[in-house]
């Protein structure tokens, strides 16, 4: 059951204010970033429609939601009018209406230009507009996969708290407000729930009549199962709308109505890339985050990483196979090993976890096999077992068995990607930074690598990996007052260089010598045949992720890693250096 609404303007019992500016007249606004170039961000930070004491947060959650995901354009609505009064037993009724048809607008405005729309929340009355075009578009051969503790399926007259965010899926159904009514109506068949554990009695009443499908949080546990649900319903194409109360309230409670006995993040991963893999994805909405304090629960970062990777496909084409190849053998390791299909690495006393983890080196229809040689690998040593799952979407079923077997995820990371004519027009200085560019590791260079890097293992790498790096490569430093400022490494392939160790010193950031040193490294990748360039950047990395998008990077794909502890635990790695 939602909570009841309070009296507008829900400003009550806030511990900690929010405070958004919003400088636009428009109803929504459109912005380019970098990211998943196929998919539109469609941020609505309606809050109106939620019952929840909290509900004013959901406007700054929307934001942070939106920020996170790599998208290639992002559009705002601006759904900031105050609530009228209740109506027809739905509160802020009005204002609600207002905001359905701003967000027709600019959900027709970003289908016009042949986008896939991911919409942010905002309270989960956002999602009327993006299944009502998802309907249109695939009709009777689309399901609605309904991830949320509660059903959403009261009716004004059944509503326990007026609501309305309890009410979208009954609406959806054809059984809500006039002035809140889809253009057409999902028939029952069309939904199932997912991970759904707080009903209503009227809500668990029209369930049972109209056989809705149902899958609970413990069946969840065997990704097949939901699928085999969809399955079911003949569906081609699957709409995800995710309420993050989905998730249990131990793994992310910064949700208005939280529900125990929720899912892992695991678990919700795993069932939406078996989705992913069967179906046609025909939308995603990701609503109802209300920040307790500031910054990110890293929860978010790993969640939209891999959901991020569902939307573009992680590269299909073959660009991100053929990229983390290339990266696999520009961060060399000192031990290297193929085995069953598995690609082994160790470099002794190196705790970043690229150096000592395992990958696939291809999708396999088997993904139980050789796992126990990887896991004796590193046992042996009396290291973690970590798999890097690289392109991400590549591995859904191998993801499913290590999260079955107990390993953890980590270390969400962007690889982002960018023509080399883009990067030196978006990098040229008016100033000019004198950037030395060497061919092989020096003492010097390396001795700035180690003062700049910080890390525990930072003099192992220097000794052990960087002097490996094949060639060609450049070392790239800039100098001020004799001191390295700011460095990175450029390491040429088969038309791509990656760009490593992007290290800038603290007391001199924010002086563009960054943007110096990427601008020389690619200049010097230029001669030696070098198209495109790639990186590395964690998902949460924010001021890295700001660098690279207006040096002109856009997403590619995503890997994270899967890991079994035992004993040791990695060293969480600089975020600008490959993990």
């Amino acid at each position: 059951m939602r909570p009841a609404a309070p009296d507008p303007p829900y400003l009550v019992d806030l511990p900690h204010p929010v405070r958004v500016t919003i400088c636009i007249p428009l109803r929504y606004y459109a912005e380019s970033g970098c990211g998943v170039l196929g998919v539109t961000v469609l941020e609505v930070p309606q809050w109106q429609g939620s019952g929840s004491r909290g509900a004013y947060r959901l406007r700054q959650g929307a934001t942070v939601l939106a920020g996170l995901f790599p998208a290639g354009q992002r559009m705002r609505v601006d759904t900031d009018g105050q609530p009228a009064d209740s109506r027809d037993g739905v509160a802020a009724l009005d204002t609600l209406a207002a905001n359905l048809s701003a967000v027709r607008a600019a959900h027709a405005n970003a289908r016009a230009r042949g986008r896939t729309v991911v919409t942010v929340g905002g309270d989960c009355g956002v999602d009327l507009v993006p299944i009502e075009a998802a309907l249109a578009a695939h009709g009777d051969r689309l399901t609605v996969v309904w991830f949320d503790a509660h059903g959403d399926l009261n009716t004004p007259a059944s509503s326990p708290s007026g609501a309305f965010h309890g009410m979208v899926l009954r609406a959806l159904l054809g059984d809500g407000p006039r002035e809140l009514a889809p253009a057409r109506a999902l028939r029952p068949d069309q939904v199932v729930l997912a991970g759904v554990r707080a009903l209503d009695p009227g809500e668990r009443a029209f369930v049972a009549e109209h056989r809705i499908r149902h899958v609970a949080a413990a069946g969840l546990a065997n990704p097949s199962v939901l699928v085999d649900e969809v399955a079911a319903t003949g569906a081609d194409a699957v709409y995800l709308h995710i309420d993050l109360d989905v998730l249990d309230p131990e793994v992310f409670g910064a949700v208005g109505t939280p529900e125990p006995g929720g899912l892992t993040l695991e678990q919700l991963i795993t069932a939406v890339r078996g989705l992913a893999a069967r179906f046609t994805i025909a939308g995603l909405c990701l609503a109802e985050y209300e920040p307790q304090t500031d910054g990110c629960p890293e929860v978010l970062t790993g969640l939209i990483t891999a959901l991020a990777s569902v939307m573009d496909g992680d590269g299909e084409d073959g660009t991100a196979q053929e990229v983390e190849n290339i990266a696999a053998r520009a961060w060399p390791a000192t031990y290297t090993a193929s085995h069953g299909g598995w690609l082994l690495r160790h470099t002794p006393g190196v705790t970043r976890r690229r150096s000592n983890s395992a990958a696939p080196l291809a999708a396999t229809d088997d993904p139980h096999h050789g796992i126990e040689v990887v896991e004796s690998f590193y046992r042996s040593r009396g290291l973690p077992v970590l798999v890097q799952m690289a392109p991400a979407h590549h591995h859904a079923g191998l993801d499913a068995v290590l999260a079955a077997r107990g390993y953890r995820l980590a270390a969400p990371t962007l690889v982002l990607t960018a023509p080399t004519a883009d990067v030196l027009t978006a990098t040229a200085m008016g100033d000019t930074c004198a950037v030395h560019i060497d061919a092989v590791a020096t003492a010097d260079w390396l001795d700035a690598y180690v003062a700049l890097d910080g890390h525990d293992d930072s003099t192992t790498v220097a000794e052990l990996v960087l002097p490996r790096v094949p060639e060609p490569a450049a070392y790239a430093s800039l100098a001020v007052d004799g001191e390295v400022a700011a460095m990175g490494l450029f390491v040429a392939e088969a038309g791509w260089a990656g760009v490593l160790c992007m290290a800038t010193d603290r007391r001199q950031r924010r002086r563009g010598y960054a943007r110096a040193i990427l601008h020389a490294g690619t200049s010097w990748a230029v001669t030696h045949g070098v198209e495109r360039l790639y990186l590395q950047v964690e998902a949460g990395n924010e001021a890295a992720r700001g660098l690279y998008r207006r040096a002109g990077f856009t997403h590619s794909h995503t890997y994270h890693y899967r890991v079994a502890d035992s004993g040791a635990t990695p060293q969480r790695r600089d975020r600008l250096t490959p993990s």
